[in-house]
């Protein structure tokens, strides 16, 4: 292992016992452990054990509904290597502190060694995948604190203050996508910038001229890519109902764990565990230096739920917030990243195997 790897796992490494310090400050100065680890121990395992079922179905619904995006832009992988490459991304995200980002980078990359797979395509699948996910995500929000606004539930101040700076943060990022789709002058004008940057980081080991002209042809093929999905909306009807399914399994994660803690899940706590989804699945994409953002989404998890769920009869307490939120990130985290550490081993090895193929297809 060279230098910079070792130094990017050390930290990496310290980061992540980092956030996990920070959730166990919380747990011991808030929560009572031993009550808290009494509800764990008491919870349903055949319930809980469907919870990992419904993350890997999560998943290959997320890998197939951009898989149908890159079929209409005539990229042409089999899902058994797309499936895969979620789950590296997965593991990437887990592991570099900028989980907005660092997903579709890697699946970027990973799609653009296949054969025909034009990067600027396969980028506009993933803008245009992240942008249906992000509308899913604000749209179900905004449902679920309609329907706790009509039920005559209370909502406290803090929670209002969140949903409206998600929703207004949403918007303006949605706005921004939308320009840069429409002014390609202003994209080259913004990746020119950011080629002068990197040129600056990276002092003497990158070429701005090289990197400018392919970055160029792959603008191009970005905008050919969105021209191509202009106007046609069934090239979307897939993606869009894919995309759901993936967010209905996800959701179904946190339901399936109340359930095996007892909780009879009806349409104001199934309400309550959308908001609190949608909220910690929005502060967990912002890129603040942890990797998986380890810390923050397991207080921002347990804080909402004690939050919204005080009027519920039983209540929500802290304790049971945090066992749910223990619960929960061991599937959406542990797991996950367990799974991606393994695709990620297959994909290194398969790459490595069909390289020898080639090779040797090269001398016959």
């Amino acid at each position: 292992m060279d230098d910079d790897r070792q130094k990017f796992l050390i930290r990496s490494i310290l980061f992540l016992l980092i956030g996990i310090l920070v959730f166990v400050m919380y747990l011991v100065f808030f929560v009572n452990i031993g009550e808290m680890m009494n509800q764990i121990r008491q919870a349903n395992l055949l319930i809980y054990s469907l919870a990992f079922v419904a993350a890997l179905l999560d998943v290959f619904f997320f890998a197939l509904a951009w898989q149908y995006l890159m079929r209409a832009l005539s990229v042409r992988v089999s899902i058994e290597k797309t499936y895969a490459f979620m789950w590296v991304s997965i593991f990437v995200d887990s592991l570099i502190p900028a989980e907005s980002v660092s997903g579709e980078i890697s699946r970027a990359y990973l799609m653009s060694k296949e054969p025909n797979a034009e990067t600027g395509k396969v980028v506009v699948s993933l803008v245009i995948h992240r942008v249906i996910m992000v509308l899913i995500t604000i749209a179900t929000l905004l449902m679920g604190t309609l329907i706790l606004f009509i039920s005559g539930y209370a909502l406290t101040t803090l929670v209002m203050y969140l949903i409206w700076l998600v929703t207004i943060v949403t918007a303006v990022f949605l706005a921004l996508v939308l320009v840069l789709c429409m002014k390609e002058k202003w994209m080259e004008k913004l990746v020119d910038l950011l080629l002068r940057i990197a040129v600056r980081i990276f002092r003497g080991r990158w070429r701005i001229e090289e990197l400018r002209e392919k970055a160029i042809v792959e603008l191009r093929h970005f905008y050919d890519g969105l021209a191509a999905l202009e106007g046609n909306l069934k090239h979307f009807i897939g993606p869009v109902v894919l995309s759901f399914i993936s967010w209905i399994f996800s959701i179904l994660v946190s339901v399936l764990v109340f359930a095996a803690l007892g909780f009879s899940v009806d349409w104001i706590l199934m309400s309550i565990i959308v908001v609190v989804f949608s909220l910690t699945l929005m502060i967990k994409s912002v890129p603040i230096g942890v990797p998986a953002e380890v810390g923050l989404p397991e207080l921002a998890m347990a804080i909402l739920y004690v939050e919204m769920g005080n009027g519920l009869n039983p209540p929500i307490t802290a304790v049971i917030a945090s066992a749910v939120t223990i619960l929960t990130r061991l599937v959406s985290f542990a797991f996950k990243f367990a799974v991606g550490f393994v695709a990620t081993q297959w994909v290194g090895l398969k790459t490595i195997m069909e390289g020898l193929k080639l090779g040797q297809k090269d001398k016959v």
